[in-house]
């Protein structure tokens, strides 16, 4: 016999002596509950507050030395010039302040002093490094010292092949940028190779002309000993993230050094092989947008293992470090006699209430399996996952229709989807290959060499994404590349073809090539065509502004046009032409180099050169040796 769910809701008024019994058993859970969570709330404020000012105060300490440096050495106290004087002095600093591992100061000519605590030795050990370069800015000597414990000097190596400028590092030019006190983000140590951030500072002499930048490392693994003294009890953990969400503090520091020494980074959360670390940080996520917490403390629940865990998030105070301090630690941790208390009373509850609950469990545990089984059909669908249940013999009609309706909804849902995948597919492939058939008609008409638009279309792709583009954005650039030189359809084939060079009236006519480009893509409403339209617009403007056809300079130019740029004259640098022959590689990279800052964006030439062995494999697969012969014949 079937009946309806109104006539089975009958049956719930047995259930009022339940409720009434429950409501009270809960109520006072909640209230007890609640004055827990404050508490463990507040306890975890209190551990987070512990390490940041702690961390405070040894990144204050750092910051003093780095402000008592540079005042010393604008007064003339010390000199570079007088290398061993300051070289002691640094030394005496770094006994003074255990945490900091090496004080330096690099003058404007790229004389160099440093200092440093060694590790891994048995007695204390320091060294220092002096470098020197003359009036060429080449190097001209390097040279290499240990000292004891009381900086006696124990040995001296000379450097002959010294990589390191200290003028090219970002302590030095983040201090010059902001001609202040600066914190760089945390980076792995160029000598030592251990995680750490440097204060640095620009140095002026009386007359306010610079001198140069001191510069002081602190190494992180200071702030992960902090843990070491905080009792958090088991399968509890702190830790602490930077802005990229990587972990530049933890208790276990062999993690961070690890990966240090293999990749020059830090660990990101999903890398420390701590899956409770991870569910704690996708709970945050979940609730908030990393670093918008705000100054106050951001409490976060989640489940693992069939515990129950409370998470805290709280960021730095200080805008100059902009990290976060995560706790998690499981509830037991702070309610177990809360819980067990609360086991007991629920647990008198359920025997009181278990004579009421006998007479609707029939009818409940039928509704509930039910339900259930809906449930899984609906959260199945939210999840794009199309799978259908096993219909079983209800005693509810209009529950066992349910299921019916849901099955044959899935049925429909499932048959949809493949048919909008096959369009999806038909449209995309449609939408790739006419670009690059259009690209293709572009490189017939124009002189290019085979495979240009293949190989500069590859290279923009490489190197969007060093420069943190997203993949599909890269994906998108790659593909409108192909279109940069679609405006050299309206130039007359003459002039294109010319063997020699343009004469100023030709020359006009080319430079309408990025509006005739720009014209034949405009009011586009694809994605990629629009990024193409920009390419083709701007693809000849200058960073310094002299470009044409707008003159526009800087960051008014599109990313994607200053990549194509860069790309495209290196591609045509190292092919023939009509008008001239190909250059060697080698001179064609140091040409592109040589017009960062005023044809190109630094940006992208720092990506260039990140990226240089990538696209050189992709030059050496799509790039046939050409002869004389075989250019096209209006070109011979």
């Amino acid at each position: 016999m079937r009946i309806t769910i109104k006539k089975a809701l009958i049956s719930g008024i047995i259930l009022l002596q339940f409720v009434t019994l429950t409501t009270l058993l809960v109520s006072s859970y909640i209230s007890n509950q609640r004055s827990f969570n404050s508490h463990a709330h507040k306890l975890m404020i209190d551990y987070a507050d512990n390490v940041i000012n702690n961390s405070k105060r040894f990144l204050d300490t750092a910051a003093a030395t780095t402000l008592l440096s540079s005042e010393l050495l604008s007064s003339d106290v010390l000199s570079i010039d007088r290398s061993e004087d300051l070289g002691l002095y640094f030394f005496q600093q770094l006994k003074q302040s255990p945490h900091i591992s090496g004080i330096y100061f690099a003058n404007t000519s790229g004389t160099f002093v440093h200092v440093q605590r060694e590790q891994g030795f048995n007695e204390p050990l320091f060294s220092r490094k002096f470098i020197t370069f003359d009036t060429n800015n080449v190097l001209k000597s390097s040279h290499l010292y240990t000292h004891d414990n009381n900086f006696a000097q124990l040995s001296v190596k000379e450097i002959t092949k010294e990589a390191y400028d200290p003028r090219d590092r970002i302590w030095f030019n983040k201090a010059l940028d902001n001609d202040a006190l600066s914190w760089t983000d945390p980076y792995v140590f160029f000598s030592s190779r251990k995680p750490g951030i440097t204060s640095s500072m620009p140095v002026y002499d009386k007359d306010n002309q610079l001198i140069g930048v001191v510069g002081v490392d602190l190494s992180l693994a200071t702030i992960s000993s902090f843990f070491d003294n905080l009792d958090l009890g088991e399968n509890s953990t702190a830790f602490v993230t930077n802005r990229l969400g990587e972990i530049i503090a933890y208790p276990d520091q062999k993690i961070i050094q690890d990966t240090a020494n293999e990749s020059l980074r830090f660990p990101r959360i999903n890398e420390i092989n701590n899956p409770i670390a991870l569910t704690a940080w996708q709970a945050l996520q979940e609730k908030t947008q990393l670093f918008s917490t705000g100054s106050t403390a951001t409490t976060v629940t989640f489940n693992y293992d069939n515990n129950k865990y409370h998470g805290l998030f709280k960021e730095f105070t200080h805008h100059k470090w902009p990290w976060i301090i995560a706790i998690y630690m499981p509830e037991k941790f702070f309610l177990n006699e809360l819980i067990d208390n609360q086991k007991l009373n629920i647990l008198f509850g359920l025997v009181i209430s278990i004579i009421a609950c006998l007479t609707s469990f029939f009818f409940i545990n039928h509704i509930t399996d039910s339900l259930r089984k809906i449930k899984i059909i609906a959260e199945n669908i939210r999840c794009g996952q199309f799978i259908k249940t096993n219909i079983s013999e209800s005693t509810f009609v209009e529950l066992q229709q349910t299921q019916y309706a849901f099955n044959n909804m899935i049925d429909s849902l499932i048959t949809s989807r493949k048919e909008n995948e096959q369009l999806h597919l038909m449209l995309e492939k449609t939408n790739a290959e006419t670009i690059t058939r259009l690209g293709l008609a572009t490189e017939y008409k124009n002189d290019s060499s085979p495979n240009h638009i293949r190989r500069v279309s590859r290279y923009c792709e490489i190197i969007a994404l060093s420069m943190g583009m997203p993949k599909d954005k890269a994906k998108e650039l790659r593909a409108a590349a192909k279109l940069h030189d679609l405006g050299k359809i309206g130039i007359p084939e003459q002039i294109l073809s010319k063997p020699a060079a343009l004469t100023m009236q030709e020359w006009v006519v080319m430079k309408t090539a990025p509006t005739i480009g720009a014209k034949i893509l405009q009011d586009a409403e694809s994605a990629t065509l629009k990024v193409a339209h920009d390419i083709a617009l701007t693809l000849h403007e200058h960073w310094d502004g002299h470009g044409y056809p707008n003159q526009l300079h800087y960051n008014d130019i599109p990313l994607s046009a200053r990549i194509v740029a860069v790309v495209d004259t290196f591609d045509t640098m190292i092919h023939p032409r009509c008008y001239k022959k190909a250059i060697p590689i080698e001179i064609a990279i140091n040409k592109v180099r040589a017009l960062s800052g005023s044809k190109f964006d630094p940006s992208v030439i720092a990506a260039f050169d990140h990226c240089l062995m990538d696209i050189l494999n992709i030059y050496k697969k799509l790039s046939p040796s050409i002869e004389v012969h075989q250019l096209p014949r209006r070109c011979q």
